[in-house]
Parts: structure tokens; C-alpha cells; sequence
């Protein structure tokens, strides 16, 4: 049985009320699993991206904290519904913006306090972190660093191959904003310069791959 090796992003963007996810998996080593396969032979409740045969769309939504609940009961919520999260969707590393420092200081206050809860289960976890400045971001899934919400949902859309309309109701910025995080790690995963040490390097800590055999 031909092994087929994957890393699995789990991007997040962090919020105080509303907190988007987006899951992608990678195939990085051993033959491609083919898409027309039954659903039984390739990871559980995951459907293949059209634009690219080596990554998987997995999963994305939003977690709710609760509008009218005071800050620490929001951390608390977030706390307890990523831990579940990381639990359910088992991946292998984490996506999360960077800090941003906008106009109002008490929000970028704010979010720093809810990215900390996120870095903080993350560890919990054992997973790898990488952070991204959201210009970055913008740059890799929309080609322009000050594009829009609006684009890089379109854009995010387009690089999977998938209308996200279908799988979320009320389709929303922070769940699309999530995705273009971890399409961000996914993209340096295929850096050709530097694909081959990141596998190395991962292959020594089984922790960090998840193993897919085909039959």
C-alpha cells in the first residue's frame, strides 16, 4: 500500500465575537490520492479542491463568542470551542494573522487578547504556528496587498476550485479571511526552495504529518 503523507493547516482568523477557521490539507509526499475514489478511501468528511489535485478543502465556518458577553466570557468560549475544534479537525499545524495595529487602538487591544488565547491552545496542542502579516496575506491569494474582503473571498474561491456558498449559509469575510491564511502556508509549502528541508525536517516528527495509506 503506496503511503501518501499530508499536512493539514488549520488558519484562523482571530476576532473577539466572531473568530473565522479554515482547514486545507496538503499532500506532500507519495502518489496523489485520486479524487474519484469513494469517500471511504480518502480522509473522512473532506472534499477535493478542483484547482489543484494535491490540496483538499477539509472544512471552514465561524466560531461564535457571544455579542453580549463580557470580554473574559468571550476568551473563555473561544478557548473552549478552538480546543474543540483542533480535537475534531486534527491538524497539523496552525495559520493565524498577524498582530495589526488599525485605528482604534482598544480593538487592536482586543484582538491581541483573543490571539493570545489562539497561540496559547495551539501550544496546548503541540502545533506547529506560523503567522502572517495580513498585507502578506492579501499579496498571496489576491495579488495585491490592499485588496479587498470582497476579493480575496472571490480569490480564495477561485484557488480552491469550490463555491463556498454551498457548504456555509450566509457565506462570511472572517470564515474566507481564515482560508486565505492557511492557503498561505500552503503556498509555502510548495515552495520549490524550500519543500524539500520543510519535509525533511517534518518527516523526524511524526507528530506534525498525518499518514494516509490507499488501498
Amino acid at each position: 500500500m503506496p503511503l501518501v503523507v499530508a499536512v493539514r493547516i488549520l488558519g484562523i482568523d482571530p476576532g473577539t465575537q466572531l473568530v473565522g477557521f479554515g482547514c486545507l490539507e496538503l499532500s506532500v509526499a507519495g502518489p496523489q490520492v485520486d479524487a474519484r475514489a469513494p469517500l471511504a478511501l480518502r480522509t473522512a468528511n473532506t472534499v477535493r479542491a478542483g484547482a489543484s489535485s494535491d490540496l483538499t478543502w477539509i472544512d471552514c465556518g465561524v466560531l461564535h463568542l457571544g455579542r453580549n458577553r463580557q470580554i473574559p466570557d468571550r476568551l473563555l468560549a473561544l478557548s473552549d470551542q478552538l480546543r474543540a475544534l483542533i480535537q475534531r479537525l486534527r491538524p497539523t499545524e496552525i495559520a493565524i494573522e498577524e498582530a495589526f495595529y488599525g485605528k482604534s487602538a482598544s480593538a487592536s487591544l482586543r484582538i491581541g487578547e483573543a490571539r493570545g488565547v489562539i497561540l496559547a491552545e495551539s501550544a496546548r496542542a503541540e502545533l506547529a504556528i506560523h503567522q502572517y502579516a495580513p498585507a502578506r496575506v492579501k499579496r498571496c491569494v489576491a495579488g495585491a496587498g490592499n485588496a479587498s474582503k470582497d476579493a480575496v473571498a472571490v480569490m480564495v474561491q477561485q484557488q480552491l476550485g469550490i463555491d463556498l456558498s454551498v457548504h456555509l449559509k450566509g457565506m462570511t469575510d472572517d470564515a474566507t479571511d481564515a482560508l486565505a491564511v492557511a492557503f498561505t502556508r500552503v503556498e509555502e509549502w510548495r515552495s520549490p526552495m524550500l519543500r524539500e528541508e520543510k519535509l525533511a525536517a517534518a518527516l523526524g516528527e511524526p507528530i506534525h504529518f498525518l499518514a494516509r495509506r490507499r488501498r
